[in-house]
């Protein structure tokens, strides 16, 4: 098994155990950004949208109200779960008849035609190959068709200012770590792929056929009622990851080191303001 491969089903198998839990915690983040994601899209009533990495649909449903009943989403995602679970949210809120969902990888694909617009919130940072995913999604849009990705910044080699609650918990999980396995959070966070800059990141769009590519930074927060709540939260997101890296036998020491650590950014309620800065990608084919 390759790298990329090793990486893909990790990726996979991760957010397939979440699917049940994605959406609780997806409204404390998730579902702000991906109303963000469909705003900046500056959609039109009856446009076709392809939504990449859709897992519970927070791009999703906000572009389906957006483009109307005349209008079509497709959601692709390569969880199997998520892709179940979406696809039941999608009939209990009424949106069948303009959205689909499909399993499928979103660094390849193809269309049957091009779509108007393209949206891929926070997850290009997950993929092995994140410029196999631009082109696929150039080669998938008509001319003069937009393109809305979210994704972390970064700073040096680690996740930009503002990520000190993430940091904590990925440096006490390394430390549990067996002995011969890699710490996956530098390659599973794009820190050291084309994403790794703003400069390189546009440099990425533009090489997979874009132009216009506008880069902005936005602050993103949730609050937690408690370090537990949000230790609980990190299992259905990426840390999971990390999270099943931790031998069964040490996970309750190492929860119990992470909530140590984190006190020192709790407030006097016990309460954990996870603090997420993010990169907005807009770039027109």
């Amino acid at each position: 098994m390759t790298e990329q491969t090793d990486l893909t089903a990790r990726v996979r198998d991760a957010y397939d155990k979440s699917a049940d839990q994605y959406d609780s915690a997806g409204q404390l983040l998730f579902h702000p950004l991906g109303k963000t994601v469909a705003d900046l899209l500056e959609l039109k009533p009856g446009e076709r949208v392809l939504d990449l990495g859709c897992g519970r649909g927070a791009c999703l449903f906000p572009i389906a109200a957006q483009v109307g009943t005349e209008g079509f989403v497709l959601g692709i995602d390569q969880a199997p779960g998520m892709v179940e679970a979406c696809g039941a949210d999608l009939e209990a809120r009424g949106l069948a008849d303009r959205a689909q969902v499909r399993l499928g990888d979103v660094q390849s694909f193809t269309v049957d035609r091009p779509f108007d617009a393209i949206s891929a919130g926070m997850v290009l940072f997950l993929l092995p190959a994140p410029q196999q995913a631009l082109a696929a999604a150039a080669a998938a849009l008509r001319s003069g068709g937009r393109l809305v990705a979210t994704t972390f910044p970064t700073e040096n080699g680690r996740l930009a200012a503002g990520w000190e609650s993430a940091e904590i918990l990925a440096e006490v999980l390394s430390t549990y770590l067996p002995e011969g396995v890699d710490d996956p959070w530098q390659l599973v966070l794009g820190l050291n792929g084309p994403l790794v800059s703003e400069e390189s990141t546009a440099s990425a769009v533009l090489t997979a056929g874009f132009t216009d590519v506008d880069i902005r930074h936005i602050a993103a927060k949730s609050r937690f009622e408690s370090i537990d709540d949000y230790l609980a939260w990190t299992w259905t997101v990426t840390p999971r990851m990390l999270w099943e890296l931790v031998p069964p036998e040490r996970r309750t020491e190492a929860t119990n080191a992470a909530r140590t650590a984190l006190r020192s950014l709790a407030g006097s309620d016990g309460s954990l303001v996870f603090s997420c800065p993010t990169r907005t990608i807009r770039a027109v084919r």
